[in-house]
């Protein structure tokens, strides 16, 4: 079982590669202050880092969806809008 710095930093190393195609989107960074753990799954939101270290709002991500560890597995994957909904419903994104 994975604890939450591991999850963390699967997370991180998950999100760098999956945003090496995005283009200008790619300067993405999980927001640590905002990641949680709902059941199995460490759930880790994230931005852009000129929004994040500059606040530059036209920068900010709209759409975005978070990434989710498995923290028995260690499998990270990004959620789909039906579990986005379950979140915001439980007032956890």
């Amino acid at each position: 079982m994975l604890d939450k710095e591991q999850a963390a930093r699967r997370a991180a190393e998950f999100l760098a590669g999956e945003s090496r195609s995005w283009g200008a989107s790619s300067s993405v960074r999980i927001i640590p202050e905002y990641c949680f753990v709902d059941g199995e799954q460490f759930i880790a939101p994230y931005d852009h880092v000129d929004y994040l270290d500059n606040g530059q709002e036209d920068m900010q991500l709209g759409g975005n969806l978070p990434v989710a560890v498995d923290l028995t597995s260690g499998t990270c994957r990004f959620i789909d809008w039906e579990e986005a909904d379950s979140l915001m419903e439980r007032n956890l994104l």
